[in-house]
């Protein structure tokens, strides 16, 4: 459908995805807050972040099984550079846990349809929240090993339209 994008707190986004992981998780995975209260609003589309950032959870909860630890993460980066263009302020929403890692076999295609390292084939829900984060202008990125994968979800801040440069 349309974008409908308008002014958001990174942490209506956030918070909304943790209320829906509370809910589904299993008793012995923790989720634990890491916000930084500073940052700016950004101009989005509020139900497209909401679903990739998601997907990122639905995929570290697979990932953890019955227990472990589910960390969000905000943060702002300045002079980021992203997809080779560098941006003067980025916000970074990620979404960290503890659990086995990514196998080195799927790390390079992870976001193509229908990689997994499980027969439920949750790459799918990779590719569509990169592909919707894509439509806001960010980029998703991951760092995975042992216990400890990283997927951090990076949206530019831009002005909302007619706010000048």
């Amino acid at each position: 459908g349309e974008q409908k994008t308008e002014m958001v707190n990174l942490h209506q986004i956030t918070e909304h995805v943790a209320n829906l992981v509370e809910g589904e998780k299993p008793a012995g995975v923790e989720l634990v807050r890491d916000y930084d209260p500073s940052l700016p609003m950004i101009w989005v589309d509020r139900s497209q972040i909401i679903q990739a950032f998601l997907n990122l959870a639905k995929n570290a909860l697979q990932a953890l099984g019955s227990s472990g630890q589910l960390v969000f993460r905000t943060r702002a980066l300045s002079n980021y550079t992203m997809a080779g263009e560098q941006h003067r302020l980025v916000l970074s929403a990620e979404v960290e846990d503890d659990g086995p890692g990514i196998p080195d076999d799927i790390k390079e295609t992870i976001f193509y349809p229908l990689v997994t390292g499980r027969d439920t084939g949750t790459g799918l829900g990779l590719t569509i929240a990169q592909d919707l984060v894509s439509r806001n202008g960010g980029l998703i990125e991951f760092d995975s090993r042992p216990g400890s994968t990283l997927f951090q979800m990076h949206l530019p801040v831009r002005r909302a339209p007619g706010q000048g440069p």
